[in-house]
Protein backbone atom coordinates (compact mmCIF):
# COMPACT_ATOMS: atom_id res chain seq x y z
CA UNK A 1 0.00 0.00 0.00
CA UNK A 2 1.20 3.62 -0.14
CA UNK A 3 0.73 6.21 2.94
CA UNK A 4 0.41 8.89 0.79
CA UNK A 5 -2.87 9.78 1.05
CA UNK A 6 -4.36 12.49 -1.19
CA UNK A 7 -7.67 14.10 -0.09
CA UNK A 8 -10.41 16.09 -1.43
CA UNK A 9 -13.74 17.45 0.17
CA UNK A 10 -17.03 15.67 -1.32
CA UNK A 11 -17.49 19.55 -2.43
CA UNK A 12 -14.81 19.73 -4.19
CA UNK A 13 -15.34 20.95 -8.01
CA UNK A 14 -14.39 17.32 -10.28
CA UNK A 15 -11.96 19.91 -12.13
CA UNK A 16 -10.19 21.02 -9.46
CA UNK A 17 -10.26 16.85 -8.17
CA UNK A 18 -8.87 16.42 -11.56
CA UNK A 19 -6.31 19.05 -11.51
CA UNK A 20 -4.95 17.81 -7.99
CA UNK A 21 -4.84 14.39 -9.35
CA UNK A 22 -2.26 15.75 -12.21
CA UNK A 23 -0.31 17.68 -9.55
CA UNK A 24 -0.10 14.64 -7.43
CA UNK A 25 0.79 12.28 -9.95
CA UNK A 26 -2.10 9.87 -8.80
CA UNK A 27 -5.02 8.38 -10.33
CA UNK A 28 -7.60 8.03 -7.24
CA UNK A 29 -8.91 10.96 -4.19
CA UNK A 30 -10.13 9.19 -1.05
CA UNK A 31 -13.03 11.69 -0.35
CA UNK A 32 -13.91 13.13 2.75
CA UNK A 33 -16.70 15.04 4.60
CA UNK A 34 -16.30 16.70 7.86
CA UNK A 35 -12.80 14.50 7.54
CA UNK A 36 -14.66 11.00 7.60
CA UNK A 37 -14.51 9.14 4.48
CA UNK A 38 -17.37 9.41 2.47
CA UNK A 39 -15.86 7.91 -0.87
CA UNK A 40 -13.43 7.34 -3.92
CA UNK A 41 -13.16 9.10 -7.09
CA UNK A 42 -10.59 7.77 -10.01
CA UNK A 43 -9.70 8.76 -13.36
CA UNK A 44 -12.20 6.84 -14.58
CA UNK A 45 -15.28 8.51 -12.95
CA UNK A 46 -13.81 11.96 -13.64
CA UNK A 47 -13.22 10.57 -17.61
CA UNK A 48 -16.75 9.67 -17.40
CA UNK A 49 -17.85 13.28 -15.90
CA UNK A 50 -16.13 14.68 -18.87
CA UNK A 51 -18.85 13.51 -21.10
CA UNK A 52 -21.06 15.83 -19.94
CA UNK A 53 -21.30 19.04 -21.47
CA UNK A 54 -18.73 21.80 -20.95
CA UNK A 55 -21.47 23.96 -18.39
CA UNK A 56 -22.27 20.79 -16.71
CA UNK A 57 -18.39 19.49 -15.81
CA UNK A 58 -17.41 23.19 -14.77
CA UNK A 59 -19.77 22.96 -12.35
CA UNK A 60 -20.04 19.46 -10.76
CA UNK A 61 -18.52 18.46 -7.81
CA UNK A 62 -16.99 14.81 -7.11
CA UNK A 63 -19.48 14.13 -4.60
CA UNK A 64 -21.53 13.92 -7.39
CA UNK A 65 -19.41 11.32 -9.22
CA UNK A 66 -17.87 9.53 -6.18
CA UNK A 67 -18.13 5.61 -5.78
CA UNK A 68 -20.17 4.78 -2.52
CA UNK A 69 -20.03 2.96 0.20
CA UNK A 70 -16.39 2.74 0.01
CA UNK A 71 -14.89 -1.03 -0.14
CA UNK A 72 -12.06 -0.46 2.51
CA UNK A 73 -9.91 -2.83 4.25
CA UNK A 74 -7.70 -3.16 7.23
CA UNK A 75 -3.86 -3.33 7.72
CA UNK A 76 -3.91 -6.60 8.77
CA UNK A 77 -5.40 -8.28 5.99
CA UNK A 78 -2.80 -10.78 3.85
CA UNK A 79 -2.20 -10.40 0.14
CA UNK A 80 -4.71 -13.25 -0.36
CA UNK A 81 -7.56 -11.24 1.35
CA UNK A 82 -7.04 -8.51 -0.48
CA UNK A 83 -6.74 -10.29 -3.57
CA UNK A 84 -10.07 -11.48 -3.08
CA UNK A 85 -11.69 -8.40 -1.99
CA UNK A 86 -10.31 -6.60 -5.34
CA UNK A 87 -11.70 -9.38 -7.45
CA UNK A 88 -15.08 -9.32 -5.79
CA UNK A 89 -15.73 -5.71 -6.23
CA UNK A 90 -13.58 -5.09 -9.08
CA UNK A 91 -12.22 -1.74 -7.90
CA UNK A 92 -8.49 -1.28 -8.21
CA UNK A 93 -8.40 0.82 -5.21
CA UNK A 94 -8.48 -0.05 -1.94
CA UNK A 95 -8.71 2.23 0.96
CA UNK A 96 -6.59 0.92 4.23
CA UNK A 97 -8.51 1.65 7.51
CA UNK A 98 -7.34 1.25 11.29
CA UNK A 99 -10.18 2.22 13.52
CA UNK A 100 -11.53 5.43 12.19
CA UNK A 101 -8.09 6.54 10.31
CA UNK A 102 -7.30 6.35 6.83
CA UNK A 103 -3.36 5.16 6.98
CA UNK A 104 -3.02 4.14 3.51
CA UNK A 105 -4.51 2.98 0.11
CA UNK A 106 -3.81 -0.40 -1.88
CA UNK A 107 -3.97 -0.61 -5.50
CA UNK A 108 -4.21 -3.18 -7.81
CA UNK A 109 -0.36 -2.42 -8.92
CA UNK A 110 0.80 -2.80 -5.33
CA UNK A 111 -0.28 -6.06 -5.70
CA UNK A 112 1.20 -6.74 -8.87
CA UNK A 113 4.54 -5.67 -7.09
CA UNK A 114 4.72 -7.57 -4.10
CA UNK A 115 3.55 -10.75 -6.68
CA UNK A 116 6.54 -9.88 -9.23
CA UNK A 117 9.09 -9.86 -6.25
CA UNK A 118 7.99 -12.93 -4.73
CA UNK A 119 8.34 -14.29 -7.56
CA UNK A 120 11.43 -13.20 -8.27
CA UNK A 121 12.87 -14.23 -4.80
CA UNK A 122 11.50 -17.92 -5.17
CA UNK A 123 12.79 -17.78 -8.47
CA UNK A 124 16.33 -17.46 -6.90
CA UNK A 125 16.84 -13.75 -7.22
CA UNK A 126 18.66 -12.23 -4.30
CA UNK A 127 16.26 -10.40 -2.10
CA UNK A 128 18.17 -6.60 -3.36
CA UNK A 129 17.32 -7.68 -6.57
CA UNK A 130 14.21 -7.95 -5.73
CA UNK A 131 13.22 -4.98 -3.98
CA UNK A 132 14.86 -3.20 -6.96
CA UNK A 133 12.19 -4.44 -9.23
Amino acid sequence: MTSIIITADADTLVIDAARLMAAEDVGSLLITKADVLAGLVTRREIVGAQLLSKESFQSLCVKDIMTTPVVTIGPEADIGQAISLINQTGYRYIPVIEGHDIIGLLATTDIIRVLATMKLIADGAEEEEAEEY
